[in-house]
C-alpha cells in the first residue's frame, strides 16, 4: 500500500483555515490523517488548530460510518 506523503505533509504544514488544507483533509484517508496527527503531536505545540481540525474530521467519519 502506498501512503501519499504529500497529503500528510500538507496536513502538517498548511494552516487549517486555508481552503487547500480543507480540500486535502476531505480527500485524505483515515490513515493519512492519523499519520499527520502523530507528526503534529510530536512537535513544539504550534499545530493546535490543525490537530483539532484533523481530530474533528476523524470523529465525524467514525460517526458517519456508524450510521451506515
Amino acid at each position: 500500500m502506498m501512503i501519499h506523503t504529500d497529503t500528510v505533509h500538507a496536513l502538517t504544514s498548511i494552516p487549517a483555515t486555508d481552503i487547500n488544507f480543507v480540500s486535502c483533509l476531505k480527500s485524505a484517508t483515515n490513515l493519512q490523517i492519523e499519520m499527520a496527527l502523530e507528526v503534529m503531536r510530536n512537535r513544539d505545540g504550534k499545530d493546535k488548530g490543525r490537530i483539532k481540525t484533523c481530530e474533528r474530521e476523524l470523529k465525524q467519519r467514525v460517526k458517519k460510518k456508524r450510521k451506515e
